[in-house]
């Protein structure tokens, strides 16, 4: 990872008039959920395995963490948890002691594949852990056959005055979606966007992105998304999760990358790749457009968070006919705290 990018990431994002989910040609979306103003994530994912035990034993494969700086005000937490494709979250899952049953997390829309995940409020909870901030690791347990769970946390403080978090959620449909993204114009920066799946091992599950801007035609962000880097790669359900997020490099796997290994689900737009160094986004763009296709037929994208470093030239924006569109005045600087150091 590049020293610029190690670390905390700050973006802005203006939003003049927020975030619309609009009909399109595609068969789901990832919707808009939360905008918080002034505000950064952190973003992680981990696994508990407490189903298929022939391959590993019960118990944790990977601890869910947070990272905020000291001081930092907590706006908002929540916990995302995905069954193993079609098992129904079979059981209650547990964070940092606190039982959370599954009657009490929200089932994501659209329920597009037979992955079902569902999304806990858990504000009160983390906020406690966190304390006086800085990298902490919270306790996480399930007690039935889950794929593992993602933690995002909304946090300010001075550093992100001005700035705009933004968490989309959903379920992606397997056989192909776009997702629009509409905004005044880019002027320089990094653009980082963050993906969450679950359901996704090694080489033979994964799902292939394709961008193009306003500028530019389609190009292939990545062939190999998806793998379960937060279940460590331990090849049993119960641990396919993976979130672009804590210590992840931003630089982008390239349009020909195989196998899980190869791409971390977090993606700086602002960059090229070794196919081609010329950046995905351009100065001047005013749109992105996000096409995904799971060749496999059963990974389960169900998150994204886009953030971004740039000065936009404030105007009105044109919506496209499709699945997402984001309103607004302007980007500028949103921040993502990465754990995982590593860029496999």
């Amino acid at each position: 990872m590049r020293a610029s990018l190690r670390g905390l990431f700050v973006a802005v994002i203006g939003v003049a008039l927020g975030l619309t989910a609009l009909a399109g040609p595609a068969s789901a979306t990832l919707n808009p959920f939360k905008t918080f103003p002034d505000a950064a994530l952190s973003i992680d994912g981990g696994a508990f395995n407490n189903g298929d035990t022939t391959s590993v034993p019960s118990g944790i494969i990977n601890p869910l963490q947070s990272n905020t700086p000291a001081g930092a005000t907590i706006l908002a937490a929540y916990l995302y948890v995905a069954d193993v494709f079609g098992g129904g979250v079979a059981g209650d899952v547990t964070l940092n002691g606190t039982v959370l049953p599954v009657a009490s997390g929200t089932l994501l829309a659209p329920n597009e594949n037979p992955a079902n995940t569902r999304r806990f409020d858990v504000t009160a909870n983390v906020t406690a852990q966190i304390g006086a901030g800085g990298l902490v690791t919270h306790t996480y347990s399930e007690s039935g056959f889950t794929d593992g769970a993602v933690l995002v946390v909304a946090w300010k403080n001075a550093s992100t005055a001005g700035g705009t978090a933004v968490i989309l959620d959903g379920e992606l449909a397997r056989a192909g979606d776009t997702t629009n993204v509409s905004f005044g114009a880019y002027t320089g920066g990094d653009f980082l966007m963050s993906l969450a799946d679950s359901y996704s091992f090694g080489d033979s599950q994964f799902t292939t992105v394709d961008v193009t801007t306003s500028s530019t035609a389609m190009r292939r962000l990545t062939n190999c998304a998806g793998g379960n880097d937060d279940g460590n790669f331990v090849n049993a359900n119960g641990t396919l999760i993976t979130a672009g997020g804590i210590g992840d490099s931003p630089s982008n796997p390239g349009p020909t990358c195989r196998g899980a290994a190869a791409d971390d689900e977090l993606y700086n737009l602002a960059l090229g790749d070794t196919a081609d160094l010329s950046p995905f986004i351009k100065t001047g763009d005013t749109s992105l457009r996000f096409d995904t296709i799971n060749p496999s037929n059963d990974d389960n994208i169900f998150a994204m968070f886009i953030s971004s470093q740039f000065g936009v030239i404030v105007g009105p924006t044109v919506p496209e006919p499709a699945s997402l569109v984001l309103l607004g005045a302007g980007l500028a600087g949103l921040g993502i705290y990465f754990r995982r150091g590593r860029r496999r």
